[in-house]
C-alpha cells in the first residue's frame, strides 16, 4: 500500500500529548477526553497543520502496557478509539495515523513478559485504532522485540506501517536493542513500508548526513527523517540525501518539499544481509559454513556457545516442536552467529519465526510445501536457504 503517490515529498505532522494539558495530566496520572469531543478546542490547540499531509495522533503512550506502569485508569480501547475518532473530525483532506509508542517491556529471556503477551497488547491498542486510521507508525522504539511485535500486529490490517526509531549510528549489540540499520533491515524484510529515524538538535549535520547515507545503501522501501525534536528545520542540504518523508511539529517550518521522487534502490551486492537483536551479518553464499543440526532444550547456552566458537558462519538449529521453538528462543540471545532452522513441523517453523529477534534462514531441505514457506517467509523476512 502506498503511502503517497505524489511526486513530492510527504510531511508527517507530529501531534504531542503536551499540547492537550487538560486531556493528559501526567502528573496525576489521568486522561480526561471529555475536551477532545468539542473540534474547536482540538483545532486551537493543534494550530496551523495546512502545511502537512498526514497527522499523526498523540496515541504513543496509550498501549495497555504504558497505562497499568502509570497506573492510568483507563482502558486502552477505548481511550484510542476516542482519540483517533475525534481527530478524524478535523483532518480534512489529510490521512490519520495511528501512532504506536514503545511498551518499555523486556520480554523473555530478559523479562517475565512473553512475546506472545507483547503482541497481544499492541493487537489491543491496533483494533482499537483500525477503524478511524489510514495507516499506523510505530515510533521511538527502542527494543527489536518491541519493533517486531508491534510491526506484526500491524501488519495484521490492510494499511501500511511505519516505523521510526532513535537514530543511531553505531552497531548496538546489547540485549534487547536495536540499532538503525538492523532495524532497517529487520523492518523490510517483514514488510514494512517505510522506515525512518529522529534526530536531536545536538546531532551535528555530518552525523546526520552519514547515517541516512548509510541507510539509503541498505534500504528497498522510502525513507523517513523525524525532525520534530529541532528548533527549526535543518539546512535544505540534509534534506535532500535520499528522504521521500519527514516528521515536523506544528511549531516548525517544514523542510524544502521536492518535485522529484528521492527513494532509490539500494545496490545489489553478493552478500546476504541478517540481524539478531542489534547485530548484523553479512553472508556469501559461495563460502558459507553451516554447522552441524544441534537439538534444542532447556539449558543450551553452553552448545551455542561451543558451536559458535567454531569456524562456522551459521547455526543450525533443529526444531521439532513447538517446545524446541520455545527453547531456543530462550537461549537465543547466546549465539554470535547468524541462525538456521531445519524443520518439517511448519507450526513449529513458525514459532521458531516468530520469537527469535531478526532475520533467520530456513534450511532449504524441509519437505514443506513451498506456498508455505513462501508465506512464513514473508511474514517474519526469512530466507530459505
Amino acid at each position: 500500500m502506498s503511502v503517497d503517490d505524489s511526486h513530492k515529498q510527504t510531511i508527517i505532522i507530529r501531534i504531542n500529548e503536551n499540547q492537550f494539558p487538560e486531556v493528559f495530566d501526567f502528573n496525576n496520572r489521568t486522561i480526561d477526553p471529555s475536551p477532545l469531543t468539542d473540534a474547536e478546542y482540538i483545532k486551537s490547540k493543534v494550530g496551523d497543520i495546512s502545511f502537512g499531509d498526514i497527522l499523526a495522533l498523540p496515541t504513543a503512550g496509550l498501549n495497555p502496557f504504558v497505562l497499568k506502569k502509570n497506573n492510568m485508569d483507563t482502558e486502552c480501547a477505548k481511550i484510542n478509539s476516542l482519540i483517533a475518532s475525534e481527530f478524524g473530525k478535523i483532518k480534512n483532506d489529510k490521512k490519520i495515523a495511528g501512532v504506536i509508542g514503545g511498551t518499555g517491556i523486556s520480554t523473555d529471556p530478559f523479562g517475565e513478559t512473553s512475546f506472545t503477551e507483547l503482541i497481544s497488547a499492541y493487537d489491543e491498542q491496533v483494533n482499537a485504532l483500525d477503524d478511524h486510521v489510514d495507516l499506523f507508525i510505530i515510533d521511538r522504539i527502542s527494543s527489536m522485540p518491541d519493533m517486531r511485535a508491534a510491526l506484526l500486529s500491524c501488519k495484521k490490517t490492510d494499511k501500511a506501517v511505519l516505523i521510526c526509531i532513535d537514530a543511531d549510528h553505531f552497531e548496538n549489540t546489547g540485549n534487547n536493542r536495536v540499532s538503525s540499520l538492523t532495524g532497517l533491515i529487520t523492518a523490510q524484510e517483514m514488510g514494512a513500508d517505510g522506515y525512518g529515524v529522529a534526530f536531536s538538535k545536538e546531532q551535528k549535520d555530518e552525523d546526520v548526513a552519514a547515517l541516512i547515507n548509510e541507510l539509503t545503501s541498505y534500504s528497498k522501501i522510502p525513507l523517513m527523517m523525524d525532525l520534530s525534536f529541532f528548533d527549526s528545520a535543518p539546512a535544505e542540504k540534509l534534506t535532500c540525501l535520499g528522504v521521500d518523508m519527514f516528521i515536523c511539529s506544528v511549531k516548525q517550518q517544514p523542510p524544502l518539499r521536492s518535485s522529484k521522487k528521492f527513494f532509490k534502490p539500494p545496490a545489489i551486492d553478493d552478500f546476504f544481509v541478517f540481524t539478531h537483536y542489534g547485530s548484523m551479518f553479512f553472508l556469501k553464499a559461495d563460502t558459507t559454513e553451516i554447522s552441524e543440526p544441534i537439538r534444542c532444550q532447556p539449558d543450551m547456552e553452553d552448545i551455542i556457545t561451543e558451536v559458535c566458537s567454531t569456524s562456522c558462519d551459521v547455526l543450525r538449529v533443529e526444531i521439532n516442536s513447538s517446545d524446541d521453538a520455545i527453547d531456543f528462543a530462550r537461549n537465543s540471545h547466546m549465539s554470535t552467529i547468524p541462525v538456521m532452522f531445519v524443520s518439517e513441523n511448519l507450526i513449529a517453523l513458525k514459532m521458531a519465526l516468530m520469537l527469535y529477534q531478526g532475520i533467520a534462514l530456513i534450511d532449504s531441505s524441509t519437505l514443506i510445501p513451498k506456498k508455505d514457506l513462501e508465506k512464513i517467509c514473508k511474514k517474519y523476512g526469512a530466507v530459505v536457504y
